[in-house]
């Protein structure tokens, strides 16, 4: 959730009209997530008829790519994929939708951890598992009203509301066991292909030391071996003779 703060700073800045102009920027976000820690984005920002004109000149038919790539460059610790944009002119409103991976991660206690990167936000608690920070700011003369929910994944537990070394707002939370099992099956499966990995580099060296130390070997027959028969030396003729 690092930086994206920043996107939407740069989104408002890009939509700068007039000073009189005093009708508000309107910022939502949802970040869903689910029980692997991955979490679904959604961002989606209403303009006024002034604020529209301008992001469509900025913009344009490219809006997605422009989009992305800010995005790519602001969160450069998560992996980002099936990217989602969609416009509705009649309520000049676009909405971007993605995916975070590793968007929670787990701690030393094996609790779930989320990063807001915000100090002392004002949240608000609307289930147990349902939070929502509202924020109204002041971006290069354009009043930006901004609403973001974040909902943790079925079977979460023990929501506190923390912060971490920085001062900084964290989210922790446990998982029930029914939903600890996918968590262990998946470190489970990479400490698997670790090991694989590791087998698969040094083989050629387990073959060689193998090699080495094999001695060879005697095949010993149940069988007794056959007598040796010594042959006599043929009768020497004289001898007789003379006898």
């Amino acid at each position: 959730m690092k930086k994206i703060y920043l996107i939407l700073i740069i989104i408002a800045s890009c939509v700068k009209v007039n000073a009189q102009q005093v009708d508000p920027l309107k910022e939502n976000m949802s970040f869903d997530i689910d029980n692997l820690g991955d979490g679904k984005i959604t961002m989606s920002m209403t303009y006024n008829a002034s604020q529209w004109d301008n992001f469509q000149k900025i913009y344009g038919s490219n809006a997605l790519n422009l989009l992305k790539r800010q995005m790519e460059r602001s969160l450069p610790a998560y992996y980002l994929q099936d990217w989602d944009y969609k416009e509705d002119a009649a309520n000049r409103t676009y909405t971007l939708s993605f995916q975070a991976l590793g968007l929670a991660k787990i701690d030393d206690n094996g609790n779930w951890v989320i990063d807001l990167d915000q100090k002392k936000p004002d949240i608000t608690k609307m289930s147990d598992r349902n939070y929502a920070m509202t924020t109204t700011y002041n971006s290069y003369g354009v009043l930006v009203q901004e609403l973001i929910k974040i909902n943790l994944p079925d079977g979460a537990g023990n929501v506190t509301q923390d912060k971490n070394a920085f001062g900084k707002a964290i989210f922790t939370y446990e998982l029930s066991p029914a939903h600890k099992g996918s968590r262990w099956i998946f470190l489970s499966l990479a400490a698997l292909l670790i090991a694989a990995g590791v087998v698969l580099y040094l083989k050629p060296d387990i073959l060689a030391m193998g090699r080495h130390k094999v001695k060879p070997f005697t095949v010993v027959s149940s069988q007794a071996a056959p007598a040796i028969i010594t042959p006599e030396p043929p009768a020497n003729p004289n001898i007789e003779k003379q006898a």
